[in-house]
């Protein structure tokens, strides 16, 4: 059995942010089991209102912000200094510390706004995903990856059960995901008023500016909202496929071989995807249990493995091959590395990449259906 806890190999150490959002997180989902029924319709709907709710309600923020900040300006270089025209640099030093003290206060108010909208929906739509929060390091490890997704926090940047997912991205390429996560929320969206500020307020548009900023922060806003409800709609909707997809191999294994390829492709599709993504880390614990791996650690040999792969009979290449492409849609829309490595996967068994058939099943994944594995995703 595999000793390691997925919350520790996740997230070993959470920080001061993550506890209080987990606290958050915990108060607003009570459930302490994972869902292992399809969702309905109700509970599905019921994701969708969360999700137009949350996002207008950060529009709303960026169309308020907005208006303040422009009209602001507005009311300052037009209604008290006349234009500004004649003034010197000195004589602007007092506007323009007075614009960036309310610039500042305004957007401080409506990051703290959004980072707690965020937070409360992500809470509901685990609530109505049925996850569990509790009483398990499963539940642990759900609970993390969702608050970091609320806080917008990456992936923690270590090895998963031995597995480096970053092991084939260059040190300045991680340097730059970090400070541009960084700056996602807080300092882009100032710099993003700042910016638009100044470009504004070289062309007609100066006598605008407040009906302008506020509808480009709204789009703003929206379209980061409208990034973490994806995530953690994932993630809440995850833990029902994979055990569904554990239950299956519980009843019918996999040889040994058949194990080993699938656990090294996994790992592989890891390194691919270039992120430690919760419902992969949470797959990889149950395929270890379930599997009765004595180690917890897959020193990946993908070369070797693919070669193995190909060995395997018809019917494992084929249950191996629904795995993978379950943990592919999982993680995200199968494109750009994930879907190279898909294709290279059923390449390497002399079979055709089924494209539709994984769109379909991402669809049915994020609308809480089981997936069509009837029809097996391998067929033709």
């Amino acid at each position: 059995m595999a000793e390691a806890r997925p919350d520790q190999e996740y997230s070993p150490t959470p920080s001061v942010f993550e506890r209080w959002a987990a606290r958050y997180l915990r108060h607003h989902n009570q459930g302490n089991v994972i869902s292992r029924q399809a969702h309905g319709s109700r509970e599905i709907d019921g994701i969708r209102q969360v999700f137009r709710r949350t996002v207008a309600w950060a529009a709303l923020a960026g169309i308020v912000s907005g208006g303040v900040i422009g009209g602001t300006e507005w009311y300052m270089r037009q209604g008290m200094l006349d234009g500004m025209q004649d003034m010197s640099l000195r004589g602007q030093l007092p506007y323009w510390a007075g614009f960036f003290a309310v610039a500042g206060v305004v957007s401080a108010a409506e990051i703290a706004f959004l980072y707690w909208n965020a937070l409360r929906g992500v809470a509901t739509t685990s609530r109505l995903a049925a996850v569990s929060l509790r009483d398990s390091p499963q539940a642990r490890l759900l609970l993390l990856g969702l608050t970091r997704i609320a806080l917008e926090f990456p992936n923690p940047r270590h090895r998963i059960y031995g597995i480096d997912p970053y092991a084939r991205m260059s040190r300045w390429k991680l340097a730059a995901m970090a400070v541009m996560y960084r700056m996602k929320v807080g300092v882009t969206s100032f710099l993003l008023r700042v910016l638009l500020r100044r470009i504004l307020g070289r062309v007609a548009l100066r006598g605008l500016l407040p009906l302008v900023t506020g509808p480009l922060y709204a789009v703003w806003n929206a379209i980061i909202t409208w990034r973490i409800l994806i995530k953690a709609r994932e993630q809440a909707l995850g833990p029902f496929i994979i055990e569904a997809q554990v239950a299956q191999l519980e009843r019918d294994p996999l040889s040994e071989q058949a194990r080993r390829v699938a656990l090294h492709a996994l790992g592989a599709l890891v390194m691919a995807n270039q992120d430690a993504h919760p419902n992969h880390v949470y797959l990889l614990s149950r395929l270890l249990e379930t599997f009765g791996s004595r180690k917890h650690s897959i020193d990946v040999d993908w070369p070797q493995q693919r070669f193995a792969l190909n060995r395997l009979e018809r019917r494992e290449k084929r249950r191996v091959l629904e795995l993978l492409t379950t943990a592919t849609v999982l993680a995200g829309r199968c494109r750009g590395r994930r879907k190279r490595f898909l294709e290279e996967l059923f390449e390497a068994c002399d079979m055709a990449y089924p494209e539709e058939r994984v769109r379909a099943w991402r669809r049915q994944f994020m609308n809480g259906q089981s997936l069509d594995t009837a029809h097996n995703a391998t067929s033709g």
